[in-house]
């Protein structure tokens, strides 16, 4: 009987539970899984007429812990993988409605049994010794699973902890406050429950997300509790990946790398797990291993707002525009009713008016508790004031933050240039801006605002020459005219400047060859392209058609974009309405 224990063949697999190690009779290929994928394979085996729902699975394969549905679906998918590189059958059956099971067509011998090279005909006496086996492999689960801690058997109150996390998953308000209601129901039975104590803290996150609940006063909430449950629970995933989140938003890097390190080591399921161990990369700036974090969440949790707003940050930070708004507004499409919205969605699109009117009202609800967390937005929103025509509320603001005493980080540097800008310090502004450009010499996204300040300021020969040396594919024209007609309209412009004209020619045939087709030119694009191809009348036209549309100049993206403009026409009467015009849209915001 040992030896059934230790090994036993299942198809043409041959299995070592205390191993984790599953080897293939004919190629030798070996694998060895997770303790859990392992368990879930013995479970089915235990099971295997009889399919199980994932209700049951998760109650089988983890009773010392309440896990998501994901969990079950991703040690599935996990050993799918594995078995099937058999290629002849689909070893786990879905049947409808019911759950997993193992296909009936594989057998399930001991290890000395010969493999049989076609399905053979269970004699009486075979069933009975494959009846034993499975009982003694089922009973083995348990020395496969890691450290006991308070199964769906003995634990009274594993009832309330599931409904709780079910309600929890809801991401409405009323159903988070429920579910943090019931964990505090049991935690002033038991106090010592692990994971009443690690859920109250996760629904302390969600409220602060979804609900009224502040943000500033997660971690002093949430801190307690995590460490008392750290004591009854060291090796408990949930608990050390809050407890690394908590450490990541603080900046305590060092500290946030541990608990993510030991969560790892114990976890690789958890779509939350991945999603804030990317966060913690996107914080470092490691933005590939944020990229490979976030996706694995998202292979987790696909239709999870948070992982997704996780991942479309990710996309934003590496400059790809297209994912990005893919991710997000498919996080909008699932959860319509997160209260930053308004917030986020300046990130991810240029402002216009009815961004503006929404992000007021957000900035009226929400701004000071949300600027206690991230006291960085302050600067942001000096900009947004900029965009909207506050000039003097955004100085008070930079006045109220100590702006100029703050380090001079490239963010720092480009707020305070767009302070002087709009105050009408020319000199002031691009001397910042070369500060903050000579900070990543190297760094496009860098160079692109300095290059905008030349051209602003009438330095064409030294914009030209920048963005020769920063924008090598689109000088040459061996850039794509897709997604970079905005560069391209730029360098045709700077070419005008310095009497290159057959050259800006040419951007103007690339551009038409594009436009030839069903494209249809951005709004935002057409008054340029309409001072390139030289046609006056269009051109006003398009600058007035642009206001119509609810645009608004967005300081966030470019602080020339006024000026950019409305410098485009030589009719300063037709100038003078367009900036009338703005000033009247803007006020409407405030």
């Amino acid at each position: 009987m040992k030896s059934e224990l230790e090994k036993f063949r299942v198809g043409k697999w041959v299995v070592t539970p205390k191993l984790n190690k599953m080897q293939h009779v004919s190629t030798s290929s070996v694998h060895v899984v997770t303790p859990k994928v392992m368990a879930l394979l013995t479970t089915l085996i235990a099971y295997r007429n009889n399919p199980l729902s994932v209700e049951s699975l998760a109650q089988l394969v983890w009773p010392d812990r309440v896990v998501s549905d994901n969990s079950v679906y991703q040690a599935v998918a996990m050993l799918r993988k594995v078995l099937n590189e058999d290629g002849d059958i689909d070893y786990i059956e879905r049947i409808s409605s019911q759950g997993y099971r193992l296909s009936t067509e594989i057998e399930v011998s001991n290890f000395d049994t010969p493999l049989a090279e076609t399905k053979p005909t269970l004699q009486p006496l075979l069933l009975i010794g494959t009846a034993v086996l499975v009982a003694v492999v089922f009973l083995a689960i348990h020395a496969l699973n890691t450290k006991k801690q308070i199964d769906s058997k003995s634990d009274p109150h594993f009832e309330a902890i599931s409904l709780a996390e079910h309600l929890a998953k809801s991401k409405l308000p009323e159903r988070i406050t429920k579910a943090k209601q019931i964990y505090t129901e049991v935690l002033e039975i038991n106090p010592e429950h692990p994971f009443a104590m690690s859920g109250l803290c996760n629904t302390y996150m969600a409220l602060a997300i979804y609900g009224s609940f502040p943000e500033s006063q997660v971690d002093a909430l949430c801190r307690p509790l995590l460490s008392k449950a750290l004591e009854l629970d060291g090796n408990n995933p949930d608990v050390l990946t809050s407890l690394a989140r908590l450490e990541a938003l603080s900046r305590r890097f060092d500290k946030a790398k541990m608990y993510f390190d030991r969560s790892l080591s114990l976890s690789n399921d958890s779509p939350m797990l991945w999603h804030w161990y990317g966060r913690f990369h996107r914080e470092k700036n490691n933005l590939d291993e944020a990229l490979n974090a976030h996706l694995k969440a998202f292979r987790l949790a696909p239709n999870n707002p948070t992982v997704l707003r996780g991942l479309a940050y990710t996309y934003l930070n590496r400059r790809d525009l297209k994912n990005a708004r893919k991710y997000f507004e498919r996080s909008v499409e699932i959860a319509p009713h997160v209260k930053h919205i308004a917030l986020y969605q300046l990130d991810f699109y240029l402002l216009n008016m009815q961004r503006a009117r929404e992000y007021r009202v957000w900035f009226e609800k929400h701004m000071t508790e949300y600027s206690r967390v991230y006291p960085l937005h302050k600067l942001s929103h000096i900009l947004f004031l900029l965009s909207t025509g506050n000039l003097e509320e955004a100085i008070q603001k930079s006045e109220e933050v100590q702006l100029t005493q703050q380090s001079e980080t490239s963010f720092n540097l480009y707020v305070r240039a767009g302070l002087r800008w709009y105050s009408e310090d020319k000199e002031g502004a691009i001397e910042l801006l070369r500060q903050r450009y000579l900070l990543a010499p190297e760094d496009n996204h860098y160079a692109m605002p300095y290059i905008m300040g030349l051209y602003q300021t009438r330095q064409y020969s030294t914009a030209k020459r920048l963005f020769e040396k920063h924008f090598k594919e689109v000088s040459t024209l061996n850039l794509q005219v897709n997604e970079h007609i905005g560069v391209y309209l730029l360098y045709a412009l700077i070419l005008k400047k310095v009497d290159e004209r057959s050259k800006a020619q040419e951007i103007r045939a690339l551009i038409s060859a594009f436009l030839n087709g069903p494209t249809k030119l951005d709004i935002r694009y057409q008054p340029f392209w309409y001072v390139l191809n030289e046609k006056p009348e269009k051109l006003t036209t398009s600058l007035f058609e642009l206001l119509d549309s609810g645009w608004l100049p967005d300081a966030n993206d470019n602080i020339f974009a006024v000026e950019m403009y409305s410098e485009l026409t030589d009719d300063v009467e037709i100038r003078d309405m367009w900036l009338k015009k703005l000033k009247t849209m803007q006020a409407t915001v405030n």
